[in-house]
């Protein structure tokens, strides 16, 4: 069983991870569990549970939060802010909580599999690009109700698409996926009970 140490907490752990108060309502959770009992992944994962990484994020447990496996398993499908009576946007909250974890090391190798893909489109100015097959077939289904093979953007908007990815730094920050060296990630709410220290 783990054993958890007070002293380790961080005091304004929340405010460190959302100084935009994007999910200013974490202290309205009720620990119900209508989010746990909707999510997808906690069906499949016994370890996950919203519930338990609330509660940390609120106490401070930084470090069982950012080492944690579990925060990448979220799909976003927002089952639990559906089911949510006190309408907290956990999705929001679990995107948070990798910035977070990205910044001191853990789940890079989540992140580098988009690295290709996301390069692509900001030289594209596209998102996505299916394969050769489905190209095919989209295409044929677009010119039957009258539109362009594929979807055109302008020389423009592709422009405009890199000058952002540039500005706001995500170009430097793919390229450099490659260099940093990743922490392992682990389930860190497994069954059971926590001793607190």
């Amino acid at each position: 069983m783990q054993i958890e140490r007070s002293r380790e907490w961080r005091e304004g752990f929340q405010k460190e991870i959302d100084p935009w108060k994007l999910v200013n309502n974490l202290r309205a959770c009720m620990a119900c569990g209508k989010c746990v009992g909707s999510c997808p992944v906690a069906a499949l994962t016994p370890s996950y549970n919203s519930r338990q990484i609330i509660r940390d994020v609120l106490l401070g447990n930084k470090d069982r939060i950012v080492e944690s496996e579990e925060i990448w398993r979220c799909l976003w499908c927002a089952s639990c802010y559906v089911a949510c009576p006190a309408n907290i946007h956990f999705p929001t909250l679990m995107m948070l909580l990798r910035f977070c974890a990205l910044e001191e090391g853990y789940g890079i190798k989540h992140v580098r599999v988009f690295k290709r893909f996301a390069l692509k489109a900001r030289e594209d100015g596209i998102t996505f690009v299916p394969g050769k097959s489905k190209l095919e077939r989209l295409a044929a289904l677009r010119e039957k109700i009258g539109l362009t093979p594929l979807p055109e953007v302008s020389e423009r908007a592709k422009e405009e698409y890199k000058a952002l990815f540039d500005l706001t730094g995500t170009t430097s920050w793919l390229l450099s996926l490659d260099e940093k060296t990743e922490k392992e990630v682990q389930l860190t709410y497994r069954e059971g009970k926590l001793l607190l220290d």
